[in-house]
């Protein structure tokens, strides 16, 4: 068993407009890397004001966020996040295939969904987008 281990007090925004979802990765990370803080943002709008607030060494990003208004896609907001300078990582997610399409828009990773909740799984993506090179 390769033991894997994760960098402590990393800050991460999950960005996802399904709230059980969100609870869910919260949680599963706490577990998974208990010393890591976790913040939620429901939409990319959001996340771009929680950005001028604080600093994320992590941003996971769902494409498409259901709202009432217009709502700015996973794609558009990892675009909107580099431009305001945004420098640390950002992992899009989507339950389809949209790998390039974020790597295009200037995500570092992409993770289809579901994320794996089970812990060590968990941990092995984890480790794998903290740790790997730029």
């Amino acid at each position: 068993i390769k033991l894997v281990v994760l960098p402590e007090n990393l800050s991460v925004l999950f960005v996802d407009d399904d709230r059980i979802l969100r609870k869910l990765f919260s949680r599963s990370v706490a577990k998974a890397a208990p010393t890591w803080k976790i913040q939620e943002a429901a939409n990319g709008e959001t996340a771009l004001r929680l950005v001028d607030m604080e600093t994320y060494d992590l941003i996971f990003m769902d494409q498409y966020m259901a709202s009432t208004e217009k709502q700015l896609l996973g794609t558009d907001t990892v675009r909107a996040l580099r431009a305001k300078g945004f420098k640390n990582k950002i992992c899009g997610l989507s339950a389809n295939d949209l790998e390039q399409s974020f790597i295009n828009a200037g995500a570092d990773c992409f993770i289809l969904k579901p994320i794996p909740c089970e812990r060590e799984a968990l941990e092995g993506v984890l480790h794998e987008i903290v740790c790997s090179s730029d």
